[in-house]
């Protein structure tokens, strides 16, 4: 059994570098993301940029943003505050554990000095426009779904385990823009 499990990975890691391999071929290699193109990427939703040089502070939709990068450490990360950790009920980590399991796609609710923070973070050398997108909109939804669904989109991973009052039943973000934030939270 041990042997045809390890075959079968085997020959899905050959496959999968195969098509990592010809996807490679068929698209333009991107030009690595650094502080100017990622200080670039977040003025395309807003002017009112504070900060710089790997630290940046904004609103989205009247939500404040921070933006934190290291290029000699290829991460950069996007947060939000959400709650205060002394306010917590007694099954609120239980709920947040869940929920970065199943329902916070690639933001994820994170604890730093007393703060419950929803937080996005990547190596910032092959961020995309895209991936910042999706980060920034994750971010911003994860935090506004803590107390009800505690869901950083509409797609679940293992929804299995959730009561059916627990799904997702929201309305869909509108895309973000560049240029223009979101419509406001209601």
């Amino acid at each position: 059994m041990q042997t045809i499990v390890y075959t079968c990975v085997t020959c899905l890691c050959l496959v999968a570098g195969v098509v990592v391999a010809q996807q490679a071929e068929d698209t333009p290699a991107a030009q690595p993301t650094n502080f100017a193109s990622l200080e670039r990427f977040i003025r395309e939703y807003t002017d009112e940029v504070e900060g710089g040089n790997g630290q940046w502070a904004f609103e989205v939709a009247g939500v404040p943003v921070m933006v934190l990068a290291d290029q000699a450490a290829d991460r950069m990360r996007i947060m939000t505050p959400v709650a205060n950790v002394a306010d917590f009920e007694d099954d609120e980590f239980h709920k947040l554990l869940l929920a970065n399991y199943d329902r916070a796609l690639d933001a994820r609710y994170a604890i730093n000095n007393g703060i419950l923070w929803s937080a996005f973070i990547h190596p910032m050398s092959s961020l995309s426009h895209q991936q910042l997108d999706d980060g920034l909109e994750q971010v911003i939804r994860l935090a506004d779904n803590f107390g009800t669904t505690y869901a950083s989109t509409d797609m679940l991973f293992a929804p299995g385990g959730l009561e059916p009052e627990e799904q997702p039943k929201q309305e869909p973000l509108p895309p973000l823009r560049r240029g223009a934030p979101p419509a406001p939270r209601s």
